[in-house]
């Protein structure tokens, strides 16, 4: 792919799309970015090169992907919204995701713990087996094909450039196997007739690659690839894995089974075999979110206004009677304000058909979040040694003002009048001591995904008998006003 052919599909498609740059590229072409005009959305175009496009062959192949795909609609699936044919100029215009293939994924964070693992098999087993049921195999599920969307983690199945309907006729007849060797099925590796249970397979190797970071079969050849796929029995995960759920395991081996009659009958089946073993993270409503957010930053306030009330009275003097009882009134009166907000929370929370229980829930699953984005975060190699960094500086820096505080009182010069003073030396000490104290103290935190103070408060009082009880009075209260409405 050349310059000239983007600014041939640029003219081309001027005042429909504004092409922008590329994306990527593969063996069936480039994709690039662009912008729809008409609807302000963001897509992808992949043009297939010219000296493909005028193939017969090629040309029909490049198209019936586009129909294929355009036939499908499930979130899981890239779609198609249109096709472009002008000249030798062939091109798909489909939903642009916004996120990173399988591939570039692991390369950048390593291997998937075992609930995002789950949550792609199952993800993208949904998606093939609604294919499946219409009669198309995609013959080509590899970790290239998956884009995991930025922000939610959603696995979507791109590239049905070799799907094939089982009972149309064929471009990819029996005798030509067509497939990436390292998730190739060994029917495919055989040149053999295949149906969904072919694409499971290819995804089982999907999985072993996201639970280990690399596909269960290697050599040097794709031929002994292929031999190996058909002869050799694919390795437990546990072999790289240790520590990796072993019902996680059995699914991914199960799909990996040589006879196409060993595995799972449809991907619904692989679905539900991974969603028995609730290994997915819970899934947090955006209220419930909102509620715990909004609750923990309601207790920090009320915190930081006690800290700073303390603070006060300690340094203030009996000089400042008067003026420390107004500040006592306003910080009450600030506090109170709080605490009612909190309680509308509540109500309305009540009023949407939630309970305590249902908040407790919601904590606990954004405490996992949490946990597990600190150990994604912790997997990454680079970013591992700059927190130990920061935390070292933090301890040092902590330990070292620390150490220089007795100091400062030794610093004080008394003048003739009684008072004191603090020579440049000890100003200077002084300010580096603020320095680096307020360094530590940023950086100590700061720390990386952590479970802040108010956020475990929220979590005790919600789950206390107190937090319960709040709920039910707010419920309670609520059915009298539905009896009040009623009558």
């Amino acid at each position: 792919m050349t310059d000239a052919i983007l600014e041939r599909l640029q003219g081309a498609l001027a005042g429909r799309y504004a092409v922008q740059r590329e994306l990527g590229r593969g063996g069936m072409g480039a994709v690039y970015l662009a912008e729809d005009l008409a609807l302000h959305r963001p897509v992808a175009i992949k043009v297939l090169p010219p000296e493909f496009a005028v193939q017969p062959v090629l040309r029909e192949r490049f198209i019936r992907e586009a129909q294929l795909a355009a036939s499908l609609s499930h979130p899981n699936i890239v779609h198609v919204h249109a096709v472009e044919a002008h000249g030798d100029l062939l091109a798909i215009v489909m939903q642009y995701v916004d996120g990173e293939t399988l591939t570039e994924r692991i390369a950048r964070s390593g291997p998937y713990d075992a609930q995002d693992c789950a949550k792609l098999l199952q993800d993208t087993a949904w998606a093939l087996g609604y294919a499946h049921a219409r009669g198309i195999v995609h013959r080509d599920v590899k970790p290239d094909n998956l884009m995991i969307e930025r922000g939610t983690g959603r696995a979507l199945i791109m590239d049905f450039g070799i799907a094939r309907q089982e009972r149309a006729s064929a471009l990819t007849e029996v005798g030509h196997s067509i497939g990436t060797p390292h998730y190739m099925s060994p029917e495919q590796a055989a040149a053999e007739a295949v149906d969904g249970r072919s694409d499971l397979y290819s995804l089982g190797c999907v999985g072993f690659f996201a639970a280990t970071g690399q596909p269960p079969f290697q050599a040097e050849s794709a031929h002994k690839l292929l031999v190996m796929h058909l002869t050799t029995p694919a390795p437990p995960v546990s072999t790289l894995r240790p520590e990796f759920p072993p019902g996680l395991g059995e699914v991914i081996a199960h799909a990996l089974q040589k006879e196409p009659g060993e595995r799972f009958p449809t991907g619904e089946a692989m679905a539900d075999a991974i969603g028995m073993l609730q290994l997915r993270s819970r899934e947090v409503a955006p209220l419930l979110r909102l509620f715990h957010q909004q609750t923990a930053q309601s207790l920090q306030t009320i915190l930081m206004l006690v800290v700073i009330f303390a603070i006060f009275v300690q340094f203030s003097g009996r000089a400042s009677t008067l003026f420390g009882s107004v500040l006592f009134v306003l910080f009450v009166t600030m506090g109170v304000t709080v605490l009612l907000q909190t309680l509308d929370r509540v109500r309305f929370t009540v009023r949407q058909g939630f309970t305590v229980d249902d908040v407790r829930s919601a904590i606990g699953a954004m405490r996992d979040e949490t946990a597990r984005a600190r150990e994604q975060l912790l997997a990454d190699p680079v970013e591992r040694r700059r927190i130990q960094r920061r935390k070292r500086f933090a301890m040092f820096g902590g330990a070292v003002a620390g150490a220089q505080m007795p100091l400062i009182p030794k610093l004080l010069a008394r003048r003739l009048d009684g008072t004191t003073e603090i020579p440049a030396v000890g100003v200077l000490l002084l300010l580096a001591i603020t320095v680096v104290s307020g360094i530590s103290l940023a950086l100590w935190a700061s720390r990386p995904v952590r479970v802040t103070l108010a956020q475990s408060t929220a979590q005790r009082l919600w789950g206390s008998a107190f937090g319960g009880w709040l709920f039910a009075r707010a419920a309670r209260r609520y059915a009298r006003e539905l009896r009040r409405l009623a009558t």
